[in-house]
């Protein structure tokens, strides 16, 4: 069976991966246009971890199974995902909305690779968004990949585009980020190449609350105003004990 290692560049909360990476990791291997990704457990770093066909079948394709030992950590399957994406601000705008927004402080998880502000683009995607002044609902960024993020023949990697498209889904939902949260299910249609070096336009808005969990959605938009990548999360605040 194929093992899958997450380096510590791409941790999340400390010690474990970034769900986002990890979501992309598993969704190669499953391949197809739409993938889900549930996370049970904390996935940890620089260790070997196996990777087996779900549901006991032997082919990756109809869905893989992250394992340590006996523990399942992961799970990745084909998905379908109907989500409309709202009309995107110009690169401009959405920049503007991005600087707009207060500096990042008491962040609880500083190091992440998705959002973490201690992180600088390039060595991680170190992204947010902003909301936009005639819609906050819905807030907006940009995002321009680099060669230094995962990727292959000018394009990002599946990785870097789910954590993209991870951390900042969650800023509509939970924007003074009072309490941590973590990610439970990423569910991802990548429908066009990500381009390394291009300014993208990176989208987040919420879909609604119950109890302890939200749910977001957030796109990916190109510089020609194509939607290249959209998903829809499900997150799990961490109340104090």
């Amino acid at each position: 069976m194929p093992t899958l290692t997450v380096a510590e560049r791409f941790c999340g909360p400390p010690g474990t991966a970034n769900g986002g990476y990890l979501g992309g990791r598993l969704a190669a291997l499953v391949g197809g246009p739409t993938v889900s990704v549930r996370l049970r457990r904390p996935v940890p770093l620089e260790r070997p971890l196996e990777v087996r066909p779900g549901d006991g079948g032997r082919d990756l394709r109809n869905g893989a199974e992250l394992v340590d030992g006996e523990e399942l950590l992961a799970t990745a399957v084909p998905a379908d995902l109907d989500l409309d994406v709202p009309a995107p601000p110009s690169p401009a705008e959405a920049a503007a909305a991005q600087a707009a927004l207060p500096p990042r402080v008491g962040h609880p998880y500083p190091r992440c690779f998705g959002c973490g502000p201690d992180r600088v683009p390039g060595d991680a995607v170190a992204v947010f968004v902003g909301p936009l002044p005639d819609r906050p609902e819905l807030w907006a960024g940009t995002f321009r990949p680099t060669a230094q993020l995962p990727s292959s023949t000018g394009e990002a990697a599946p990785e870097t585009v789910w954590a993209a498209l991870d951390c900042p889904s969650l800023q509509p939902a939970a924007p003074a980020l009072t309490s941590p949260w973590l990610l439970g299910t990423l569910t991802v249609r990548q429908e066009r190449p990500v381009a390394v070096g291009a300014e993208h336009v990176l989208l987040a808005w919420s879909v609604g609350r119950g109890g302890r969990r939200a749910f977001t959605a957030s796109a990916i938009v190109g510089p020609g105003g194509e939607v290249c990548a959209r998903a829809r999360a499900v997150w799990f605040e961490i109340l104090p004990s």
